[in-house]
């Protein structure tokens, strides 16, 4: 039985980005062991993965706030041997960055594959790793990671990722209407500069034709955002704050998500629900979920800014009116060609 471990340490949607990676070797090694490294606020999204053996948890953060304390050296210890229970087939680091090269190298595996020179995040990552592979230009972030693992093992077939649905007890039925298209409205995102303000984005959902608009929410700031947007949308409901496995069973089964360029949208893509996704500094073809019924909106740069993957004045731009100065008609325009459902 072939035995792998996943280093891909955070973030949320980063994370969910690398949710191919393991279908494509339960497709090649269907009897395989994978076991995959990630901070402990992160993890929910890999114990509630069916195909994940091990969920390997580290604290980074307060491991460095406490580097010689008594619990941080414990936890440590307790991590160092949880890793070195077994002696893995193949170690694929995924974070890139000196941090997880060095998380990653506590475990025991001759093989340690990872991004090459000119694609590593961090440079002194490549002392952690023994064979390095640079993903092609111009793919989008999901096809970068299979790209890694898919020439080590010299396999140029295509693969087309199905999606999974993550562990849960979850009805969705509980707020899905029989009678209407339910459509899933995530409307928040990290960075202000790419959200979408309230006026545009209810004008937006004033235009789509028919459905229930379910508005969900992540913290306190966005519950505050959607509950202004059900004032202006009368037929939406606010859905209460959901695990991220429970999320995404709802995604499963409702008809559309609209989304910004965010978490909601990595999780979406990994089912078969279609998407409409709206981005303004960061670039779609990089970021949207793969698949012909993926939909998204690229907001213009006045400033004539490009860029590959993110705008670099994405957290610095005093307008953000690649996203927050978007016509609405236009976008409903877009969406009625595009992704309007059926």
């Amino acid at each position: 039985m072939k035995k792998f471990l996943i280093v891909k340490t955070s973030s949320l949607g980063d994370i969910v980005q690398c949710y191919p990676v393991v279908a494509y070797l339960k497709k090649k090694f269907p009897d395989s062991q994978i076991d995959w490294m990630v901070e402990k606020p992160f993890a929910e999204l890999i114990t509630a993965h069916p195909d994940i053996t091990r969920t390997i948890e580290v604290q980074t953060k307060r491991w460095r706030r406490s580097p010689l304390s008594r619990q941080t050296r414990h936890e440590f210890g307790e991590f160092k041997s949880q890793l070195r229970t077994l002696d893995y087939d193949l170690i694929i680091e995924l974070q890139g960055n000196t941090k997880s090269g060095f998380l990653g190298f506590q475990a025991k595996g001759k093989v340690r594959l990872g991004f090459g020179r000119k694609t590593v995040a961090e440079f002194p990552n490549l002392l952690f790793t023994n064979k390095r592979i640079n993903p092609p230009e111009g793919q989008n972030i999901r096809e970068d990671y299979l790209a890694i693992v898919k020439t080590y093992f010299h396999d140029t077939l295509p693969f087309e990722y199905e999606g999974i649905k993550l562990v849960s007890d979850f009805d969705p039925n509980l707020y899905l209407s029989n009678e209407q298209k339910n459509i899933l409205v995530c409307p928040g995102a990290h960075w202000i500069n790419k959200q979408l303000p309230l006026k545009t984005m209810t004008d937006f959902l004033k235009g789509i034709p028919s459905g229930q608009f379910l508005l969900v929410w992540g913290n306190e700031k966005e519950r505050e955002f959607v509950e202004q947007i059900q004032k202006e949308i009368p037929n939406s409901q606010i859905i209460p704050r959901l695990p991220l496995p429970e999320l995404q069973n709802l995604m499963s089964a409702v008809d559309l998500v609209i989304t910004m360029d965010s978490l909601p949208l990595h999780l979406a893509g990994t089912t078969s629900t279609p998407t409409y996704s709206i981005f303004g500094p960061s670039l779609a073809e990089k970021y949207r979920p793969l698949g012909s019924q993926h939909h998204s909106f690229q907001g213009p740069c006045p400033y004539h800014q490009k860029f590959k993957k993110r705008c670099p004045k994405l957290r610095s731009c005093r307008t953000g009116a690649c996203i927050r100065c978007l016509d609405p008609e236009e976008m409903i325009n877009d969406f009625l060609t595009s992704s309007s459902p059926k």
